[in-house]
Order: C-alpha cells, then sequence, then structure tokens
C-alpha cells in the first residue's frame, strides 16, 4: 500500500476571525488607548482649542488666555518704540451699534491703526537706508581696516531690513499675535518668559546707551574716516562747511534705528523659543511619568498625542515667519566678527589710541552678543527637536 500523505488544513482567515484576533491583542494591554492616525488628525483640528478649555494637562492648570502676552509687556513696548510690533485691526470691524461694541475696544483699534503706520514708515525707511548705505563704497577704497569697517556696516543694515520686514510680515498677518493670545502654555512659563523679557529687554537699552554715548564721543572727536556713516553725503555729494553739523545729525539719527532694531527682533526670536521648548520638555517629563518600568503606558495617548501636535503646528508657524531673519543673523554675525578680528589683529592703526579702538570693541561686543542670541536659539531648538523625535517615536510605537 501507498504511504499516504495527509493533506495540509488552509486556515480560512475572515473578517470576525480578524476582528478576534486584534480584540485579544488589544486585550494585553488595556492601558494604552489605541487611536487611528486619522482619527487623531480629525479630532485635533476638530478641537484646536480644546486645551485651553480644559483645566490644564496632566494635573497642571494651563494660564489664562492673554497672560502671556501681558508677561511680555515690557519686550512689545521697546519693540512698538522701533517699529517692530503692532496690532493689526480685524477686517471686518463692529458696527457702533453692534451691542458687544464699545468705546474702549475702539480706542484700542485707532491705537494699533497708527502703529501699524508708524511701523510702515519705519520700513521704508530701513530699506532706504539700507539702499543708501550702498554708496559708502567709492573708486578710492582700497583693502584695509575702513573698507572692513563699511562692509560690517553695511551688512548690519542690511541684517536689520531683513529683521524689520520678518516682523512686520508677522504683525501683519496676525500670526504673532495670534501664537501670544492663543497658545497654552503652563503657569511655570509664563513666570520665566516675564523675567527673561524683563532681564533682556534691560540688557538691550543698557547697550543702548553705551552705543548712543560712543557715537556722540565719536561725533564730537569728528573723526573724518567714520563720515561714510552719512553716504551719500561726504562720498558723492559734496557738503559745505555750515550744513556739516546738520547733515551728520540726520545721519547718526537714521542709523540709531539699525541697533536696536536688530538686538529687540533677536530677544523675541529668542523668547519664542524659550517658550517652546519649556512646553515640549514639560511634554516629555509627563510622558516619562506616565510610562511605567516594565513599559506600560498609564493613560491617555490621544491626550498626549493632541498636546504634541498642538505645540508642534504652533512652532512651524514661528518658524515661518522667523527662519529668515534668524539664518540671516547668524551668518552675518559670525561674519563681522572674522572681519573685526583681522581689523584689529593685523591693522595697528586700530589700536593706536582709544578713540581709533573704541568702534572696533564696540562692534566685536555686539556682534558677539548676537551671536549668542543666535546660537543659544539655535541649542535650544536642537533639543526641543529632539524632544520632538522621542515623542514622535513613542506615539508610532
Amino acid at each position: 500500500m501507498s504511504a499516504v500523505h495527509p493533506v495540509p488544513q488552509l486556515e480560512v482567515v475572515t473578517e470576525s476571525t480578524t476582528n478576534t484576533r486584534e480584540r485579544t491583542t488589544y486585550q494585553t494591554c488595556r492601558k494604552v488607548s489605541v487611536i487611528a492616525a486619522s482619527d487623531v488628525t480629525a479630532d485635533v483640528s476638530e478641537q484646536s482649542n480644546k486645551d485651553s478649555v480644559n483645566d490644564g494637562f496632566c494635573g497642571e492648570s494651563f494660564a489664562d488666555k492673554g497672560e502671556l502676552l501681558s508677561s511680555l509687556s515690557p519686550l512689545l513696548f521697546s519693540m512698538k518704540l522701533f517699529g517692530l510690533y503692532f496690532h493689526r485691526d480685524p477686517r471686518h470691524p463692529r458696527r457702533t451699534d453692534d451691542p458687544e461694541w464699545n468705546s474702549a475696544a475702539a480706542s484700542t483699534d485707532t491705537t494699533s491703526a497708527k502703529l501699524r503706520v508708524y511701523a510702515t514708515i519705519i520700513l521704508i525707511l530701513a530699506w532706504v537706508n539700507d539702499i543708501r548705505f550702498t554708496t559708502t563704497f567709492t573708486k578710492s577704497d582700497h583693502f584695509g581696516s575702513v573698507l572692513l569697517m563699511k562692509i560690517i556696516v553695511f551688512t548690519w543694515c542690511g541684517m536689520y531690513a531683513i529683521f524689520q520686514t520678518t516682523c512686520y510680515c508677522a504683525c501683519h498677518s496676525g500670526q504673532l499675535i495670534k501664537i501670544l493670545s492663543t497658545i497654552t502654555v503652563t503657569r511655570d512659563c509664563i513666570r520665566g518668559a516675564h523675567r527673561a523679557a524683563i532681564g533682556l529687554t534691560v540688557l538691550i537699552w543698557i547697550v543702548l546707551v553705551c552705543a548712543m554715548s560712543i557715537g556722540i564721543y565719536l561725533y564730537l572727536n569728528r573723526l573724518e574716516e567714520y563720515d561714510f556713516l552719512f553716504a551719500p553725503f561726504f562720498t558723492y555729494i559734496y557738503v559745505p562747511q555750515e550744513y556739516v553739523r546738520a547733515t551728520k545729525t540726520v545721519g547718526i539719527i537714521s542709523f540709531s534705528l539699525v541697533l536696536p532694531g536688530v538686538m529687540f527682533a533677536h530677544v523675541m526670536s529668542l523668547i519664542m523659543v524659550y517658550i517652546f521648548y519649556s512646553q515640549f520638555k514639560k511634554l516629555k517629563r509627563n510622558f516619562r511619568r506616565a510610562v511605567g518600568e516594565r513599559g506600560q503606558f498609564n493613560g491617555d495617548l490621544s491626550v498626549f498625542r493632541r498636546r504634541h501636535q498642538t505645540l508642534s503646528r504652533a512652532v512651524s508657524k514661528v518658524d515661518g515667519f522667523m527662519k529668515f531673519s534668524n539664518v540671516a543673523g547668524f551668518v552675518c554675525h559670525i561674519c563681522n566678527i572674522i572681519l573685526l578680528f583681522y581689523s584689529i589683529i593685523f591693522y595697528p592703526a586700530t589700536r593706536i589710541d582709544f578713540v581709533s579702538t573704541t568702534p572696533y570693541i564696540f562692534w566685536l561686543g555686539i556682534n558677539i552678543t548676537g551671536l549668542l542670541f543666535s546660537a543659544s536659539a539655535g541649542v535650544i531648538v536642537n533639543h526641543m527637536v529632539r524632544y520632538d523625535r522621542l515623542c514622535v517615536s513613542y506615539y508610532t510605537v
């Protein structure tokens, strides 16, 4: 008799079998709330403000709406003085017969309109000033400390125009005020942002006072090698002796907006990065607390996922209007520091006396400070991305 080989039995997998297996699999980890990515995305889009409605996140209450904006009032006030911040009026203002209309809101809208016009004028002057400084270079220029200083001043004017445009676009589009007034942050973040805003604002004003003192000192000493600051006068246009003082006064006033415009924009970027860094760090800390020693997750994964996506969307909006200014500032500061060190080391004329050395030391300190602001923001963003990857890796497991 021939050997009878057993016929392999084929397992018929039906939809009911698959559902049964899935239920069996999910029963082994009941503590994890598993939600499809599409469901979470839809839930986030429909409930973008759910974090602000809830009492808080992981037992910690959020700050009230507008509290973050008010905590930055010292910095925002200084930015208003130099045309870096304004609140755009709504496109469809309420009528006076509206029952919710009040005179206080109307006066606020009027103030915002004035600030917007003022910021527009400053923006135009910034680009005109940048174009004006192209006339500092003449055919008689030769490679030396004066030419390197012209390049440094020209890069600062270009950087100022870029920063001014960035802040104007952020305010004109309403993205900056929307983020500051609607993002949900914890109360410790409010306190930290307030302290940082006050400290950095005071530091910038001290730097501005020192800069004005040095500028007045150089103005009174009448250093002719810095007449290029008043271009095209003295470089392409002859100025009679009786109009020299008036011309230099106007030139100093127009150039005095460059330094605060760059530094206050740096501070705002650093404050924004600090806010998101602190919230991502708190999200990571709470997530690790929810993960047990054996890797089991005790909590609702959709809550963490929604909070993570809310912060990520806000970061994307901020990065959309600040990435160009941050890159421009980082590159320009590095180039200026190299040029200044080169001038101080290889040109003894920059070290003859205190008057000739002061401008180079001052610009070196300012560029190092700006580079520290940019580098600090970069380091914080790097940590933020690392936390972001950690959260995403947990969500996709």
